[in-house]
């Protein structure tokens, strides 16, 4: 008798434990998540293209860092605001051409469609198919973007969130006015290590291999390659064993991707290099410091790497 109660009290505990867990978010692939982000869902096309934007941002910071069960979260807001952007760019006032409807309401159901791939590979580890899944929901978000009216805010700052509705210069400190979905993205594409210049304008990226070939490549506000032919650049190699420093002069590589160099005598780790690099807008050149650790790793499922990280830090200037 009493091994009948003491069966019974088990089937009974196990009920409760599987109520309790089926009152959460359900599984997927079978993970527990948490509770769904909170956020305001976006009344206008704008603000929905700015939302999709931010989360985009998110979920390649979390590639980054490798946090990927987390990307569960974002892929979610993303799911839920893609599947309204087409009825909020119907309004009057979205600034969406009529002409374009069909097209946004189209790359907003498949950038949703994309939450399943995504919230697979993430909770599966897999970041090269996370990174893969990402690239193509930004190119979806990109067809978005397109139509969605732009917001200028001074880079520094000075009215604090204020934005305006057209380019211009800031009234307070006289700085160019720059789009508000502009520098979201400073992950490395080779890498390296990556800096937003003092322009507000471009990026650029230094990576080094383990031959010490200096690689530079460039960007635009948006993150998009630029040919490394519109620049120069000049720099110093420093090491300490041996103990040296030696001129370089980066040269542009035969398909214009990125600027290179190497020392002109063997080095070892741990190295340092100044780089002057002259973005030929009348200015004198920016600088900027890199330090390596070792040479740079390819980073996690972009076009031409597939593995790892950095091992380096550094900072630009004036």
């Amino acid at each position: 008798m009493a091994l009948v109660r003491a069966f019974t009290i088990a089937l009974f505990l196990m009920f409760v434990t599987t109520a309790t867990s089926a009152q959460g978010q359900p599984a997927h692939g079978g993970h527990e998540h948490g509770k769904p982000l909170e956020f305001k869902m976006p009344t206008t096309y704008k603000g929905a293209v700015g939302e999709i934007r931010i989360r985009l941002h998110e979920i390649d910071e979390l590639i980054v860092t490798k946090k990927l069960a987390d990307v569960h979260a974002q892929a979610d807001v993303i799911q839920k605001v893609g599947n309204v952007v087409g009825q909020l760019a119907l309004k009057a006032d979205s600034g969406v051409p009529k002409t374009a409807i069909k097209e946004v309401n189209k790359a907003g159901r498949a950038l949703a469609a994309k939450f399943d791939a995504i919230d697979l590979a993430g909770d599966s580890g897999d970041a090269v198919g996370t990174r893969r899944v990402h690239g193509e929901m930004v190119k979806l978000a990109a067809v978005l973007e397109k139509y969605a009216p732009k917001d200028y805010v001074c880079p520094m700052r000075c009215e604090g969130e204020k934005t305006y509705p057209a380019a211009g210069k800031c009234p307070v400190c006289g700085m160019k006015l720059q789009d508000v979905l502009s520098h979201m993205d400073h992950s490395p594409k080779h890498g390296g290590v990556f800096f937003m210049a003092p322009d507000q304008t471009h990026h650029l990226e230094g990576t080094i291999s383990e031959t010490y070939e200096m690689r530079i490549y460039f960007y635009d506000e948006y993150t998009k390659p630029i040919l490394a032919d519109k620049f120069t650049g000049r720099g110093t190699f420093r090491a300490k064993e041996p103990e040296t420093e030696q001129e370089i002069v980066l040269s542009v590589e035969p398909g214009k991707q990125f600027l290179t160099a190497k020392p002109p005598r063997s080095v070892k780790f741990p190295v340092s290099v100044k780089v002057f690099i002259d973005f030929k807008d009348g200015k004198e050149p920016q600088v900027f410091d890199f330090d390596f650790d070792g040479p740079s790793k390819s980073s996690a499922g972009h076009d031409d790497e597939t593995k790892g990280q950095q091992e380096g830090k550094g900072h630009g200037g004036s």
